[in-house]
């Protein structure tokens, strides 16, 4: 599918006509994601003539919003606000019990510029660069004992995306992070790091970003 996608891409930039008035000055940007994933195991056995019960749960989830302008024809400013969390547990009963707690979360702001190139009446081409700003913290609990942590990350960011408009208000939106680049910096759990990244190579679901957004013209 990700090939099939790679050798499209290119033709789909030499298709006559353009975009209807969605990509206008003055049209307001709105657009809305969640994901979601997780586990939940617990198995049962005998260890040392003793029966032990044990359990593994884990959770995540990852809103995300975005606002923006349209400031000149086919080109955006706008604010994404995004999160992740994630909860994982793990317990275990024999002759004594066991608990381990390890939650994480994040909250970040990133103001972009979008560029955007129209195919037809339907479809368009964007390129997105921004400032990725997040704040992060973490709880854990093991056997009893509490660990605090909290940090930050901060960097810069560019990636390709198409958008198809379902309707002239309502579109699907696909950010492409297989040709994404990345340069940030982490200051967290006593870690600093620089980190670039070009694209992504594994897991099809961190390719392909669907976004559901709403393009609302200025009225005259």
């Amino acid at each position: 599918m990700k090939k099939l996608f790679l050798l499209l891409l290119p033709g789909m930039l030499f298709l006559a006509g353009r975009a209807e008035a969605q990509l206008q000055k003055g049209t307001a940007h709105f657009g809305a994601t969640i994901s979601a994933d997780g586990s939940a195991m617990k198995s049962k056995g005998l260890s040392s003539a003793h029966q032990t019960k044990g359990s593994n749960n884990m959770h995540n989830i990852s809103p995300s919003v975005q606002t923006g302008w349209m400031i000149r024809d086919n080109r955006m400013f706008g604010f994404e606000v995004n999160s992740y969390f994630a909860w994982r547990k793990i317990t275990s009963k024999s002759t004594s019990d066991y608990k381990y707690i390890d939650n994480y979360s994040s909250v970040g702001l990133s103001p972009f510029i979008r560029h955007y190139k129209p195919i037809n009446s339907k479809w368009a081409l964007f390129l997105q660069s921004g400032v990725d700003g997040a704040y992060m913290w973490t709880k854990k609990e093991d056997s009893g004992i509490t660990k605090k942590d909290n940090g930050f990350a901060a960097g810069v960011s560019a990636h390709p995306g198409i958008v198809y408009w379902v309707s002239p208000r309502f579109a699907i939106e696909s950010d492409l992070q297989l040709l994404s680049l990345r340069l940030a910096y982490t200051d967290f759990n006593s870690s600093k790091n620089f980190n670039f990244k070009a694209g992504i190579t594994s897991g099809i679901g961190n390719y392909f970003g669907v976004r559901a957004a709403w393009y609302l013209q200025k009225s005259n």
